[in-house]
């Protein structure tokens, strides 16, 4: 297709390869977005105080729902024009450009309203310490007032995913997070604004990359530049996106639900194990970054297979894929074994031998299943790109149920252990419904109709 400057045509050449090219910012991304988290909380701590620390704190499973929401609609703007760049309908591209604007603009409104309206009454909910929830409230109000501004960011960044560019959101994330930190520093250190400064540097540095970002799009994929008749809303794009983009966003809300339910059985057995279970979700976390980049690259690859009704290369991708994520997950495994003690050290004193213990345990039974949890991240992802959310949520559902089920009922036999188990089991049964899917062939039935005028789908070794 004309006009894809510096994007990845993802219908050509070795998956394997398109893959690495093209997860490899994202992952880089990933990690800047880590430091600048961090950044934050450390500017804060420091030089404001615990309060303030808390008080953002206090608001961590709100923003993630902002975030929760926002991830869910991009990701289904990604997978949609993918599948319509696959296709090459520019046509089709545009009216999945202009009802990403309509949606970003109507979910900024409502969230600008919800936020205002409902951050008090949200943080007494939770049951926020008094001494901070007036600072909860105003950082709450800021974030999600002017959540359009990360709405905005996420959405020209799927856009340019889907078109097979990873490079360029990479190039604004670390615009963005240089321009955070230099704004956070500015607004508590020299104006000293707390809380409200680190809200108002995040949303800032949003709008200001989002901005930068757009301009970038439209100047270098001429494609994508609006005429008047493309404001006319297309109505099965425009639901198509967000009917995804809802699936997307709840499938994430209810792992979050299902998650307070196991953290509360956690809770149950002491701060020890507690500490534990924390320490060895960061580790695990660095596995889960990993794949959770190159799944996301997938979805793009078989969207965009998928669009140009490419079966051959889905199936091919799959097979590279799979080997090459058992392979980075054995890996993953290897060092997570080998390298445990030191990295629970990283997050526990040396004296505290009873969280030591416990941490160790969690990360040497998870690290056995990691190519488990590698795999189910692929297989999502190549159902998603499909647009085949419904098939994914079943999968989370099992995996889900089977967690909360198994984190109650094995610790009655074997003790909190019972609780690190029953994630890998989790994962196994999770995956089954999308091998199920994959491997009985329904989804070549979906496959998007074939244009009269197309040629007939090239063999394998003739598409890279």
């Amino acid at each position: 297709m004309a006009g894809r400057s510096g994007a990845i045509d993802m219908t050509r050449g070795r998956p394997i390869s398109l893959m690495l090219r093209f997860a490899l910012p994202m992952m880089l991304g990933s990690v800047f977005q880590s430091l600048y988290t961090m950044v934050d909380s450390a500017v804060l701590g420091r030089y404001v105080g615990s309060e303030a620390l808390a008080a953002v704190g206090a608001t961590t499973s709100t923003t993630n729902f902002i975030l929760l929401l926002s991830t869910g609609v991009t990701s289904a703007v990604s997978i949609v024009i993918s599948q319509f760049v696959g296709a090459g309908d520019e046509k089709k591209i545009r009216a999945g450009l202009v009802s990403t604007v309509y949606l970003t603009l109507g979910i900024g409104a409502a969230m600008c309203v919800v936020s205002m309206l409902l951050a008090r009454p949200l943080m007494l909910l939770l049951n926020t310490p008094e001494s901070v929830i007036d600072m909860s409230v105003l950082y709450i109000q800021l974030i999600g007032g002017l959540g359009i501004a990360q709405f905005s960011y996420n959405a020209a960044a799927s856009v340019l995913r889907a078109l097979g560019d990873s490079k360029t959101p990479l190039i604004f994330l670390i615009f963005c997070s240089l321009l955070n930190v230099a704004l956070d520093l500015l607004s508590v250190l020299v104006f000293e604004l707390g809380v409200a400064g680190v809200a108002g540097a995040t949303v800032i540095a949003q709008a200001v990359s989002a901005a930068v970002c757009i301009a970038y799009m439209f100047k270098k994929h001429p494609q994508l530049r609006l005429k008047k008749d493309d404001f006319k809303p297309d109505t099965a794009v425009l639901l198509r996106i967000f009917g995804m983009g809802a699936q997307m966003a709840l499938q994430g809300a209810l792992l979050s639900v299902g998650m307070m339910v196991i953290t509360r059985v956690i809770n149950g057995f002491g701060a020890n194990v507690v500490a534990a279970f924390t320490v060895g979700s960061n580790v695990q976390n660095l596995a889960v970054m990993l794949f959770s980049n190159f799944s996301f690259g997938f979805s793009v690859y078989v969207g965009q297979n998928f669009g140009a009704r490419l079966a051959g290369r889905i199936r091919r991708g799959v097979r590279e894929i799979f080997l090459l994520v058992g392979g980075l997950s054995v890996l993953a495994s290897a060092l997570s074994l080998i390298f445990a003690e030191p990295l629970v050290l990283l997050y526990v004193k040396p004296e505290e031998t009873q969280v030591i213990e416990a941490s160790l345990s969690f990360v040497r039974i998870q690290s056995w299943f990691f190519p488990f949890l590698g795999w189910i991240w692929l297989y999502n992802s190549t159902l998603k790109g499909m647009g085949k959310i419904g098939v994914t949520m079943i999968s989370s559902f099992v995996e889900l149920g089977s967690k909360i089920g198994l984190s109650i009922l094995l610790p009655i036999w074997i003790g909190y252990t019972g609780i690190w188990f029953s994630a890998p089991i989790g994962w196994i049964l999770g995956l089954i419904p999308n091998l199920i899917y994959y491997y009985g062939g329904f989804w070549q039935r979906a496959l998007p109709p074939l244009p009269e005028d197309a040629p007939a789908e090239p063999s394998p070794e003739a598409a890279g």
